[in-house]
């Protein structure tokens, strides 16, 4: 199974930013302009670039479409974005620019059914939902909130609905560099149709290796964030390294 690397960019305020553990306090900026990043990671042999649009995030609507829109015709990257998505409506208005999938998080793990509800309408291989939290307990809202549910549960709620591409992020991890949580993902990619791919805590050429090495076991895919940024990651040579099937 191919593994595959997927840059971040995440935008606020018409900026490519990271943020520590999801906090809006704590924000480093690295680019004015998200499509220098873009063509960056494009340069360097990216074919995906995840996108995260933290305006949408706080307010549920598309605040950065221009932007992406930008990023969509000065680059060939295929591209998943979340940050807010929370109707068909705002889903559509992304699919339609040429964004190749969308990524739902908090609404559809209050609510699987919006989750199956995207699915009829877009297609399974256009949705991927984001489980994101700690020690098992699936957090909602901007990681805010304990939405009462495990990991593992909220997981086998969505492939019973028919959800078939996850993200996971630990969120105790994110942005910290220290290593993701392959345990826990080992754990939840066991419970998916397809695999999970990986996001927090990545810090180095190897973290990613590391992932890449479970990819039978279900770890098709790693977000790489702030290491990227602060060089922690060398995504030329990674990409060299990594098995070509």
């Amino acid at each position: 199974m191919k593994f595959t690397v997927f840059p971040a960019v995440d935008i606020l305020d018409g900026k490519c930013v990271r943020l520590l553990k999801g906090d809006y306090d704590f924000i480093s900026t690295y680019y004015e302009d998200p499509l220098e990043p873009a063509m960056l990671w494009q340069e360097t042999g990216s074919e995906w670039l995840h996108i995260i649009d933290l305006d949408g995030a706080k307010t549920g609507e598309p605040v950065n479409i221009d932007l992406i829109k930008k990023i969509i015709n000065k680059t060939d990257l295929k591209i998943q974005i979340g940050g807010g998505i929370r109707s068909v409506d705002t889903a559509q208005i992304y699919l339609e620019a040429g964004v190749d999938r969308v990524i739902i998080g908090s609404k559809a793990l209050e609510d699987p059914e919006f989750a199956k509800e995207m699915i009829e309408v877009f297609g399974k291989d256009r949705v991927v939902v984001s489980v994101d939290g700690k020690d098992n307990k699936a957090l909602t809202d901007g990681w805010l909130e304990d939405s009462g549910k495990m990991l593992t549960e909220i997981t086998e709620e969505l492939v019973t609905v028919g959800v078939e591409h996850f993200i996971f992020t630990d969120t105790d991890k994110d942005g910290t560099l220290l290593g993701p949580n392959l345990e826990m993902a080992l754990i939840l990619a066991k419970l998916t149709p397809k695999g999970l791919i990986l996001a927090g805590g990545i810090g180095s050429n190897q973290h990613v290796l590391d992932i890449a090495a479970q990819a039978e076991n279900g770890l098709i895919g790693a977000v790489i964030g702030r290491a990227l940024y602060t060089e922690e990651v060398d995504l030329k040579v990674l990409l060299e390294e990594l098995p070509k099937s």
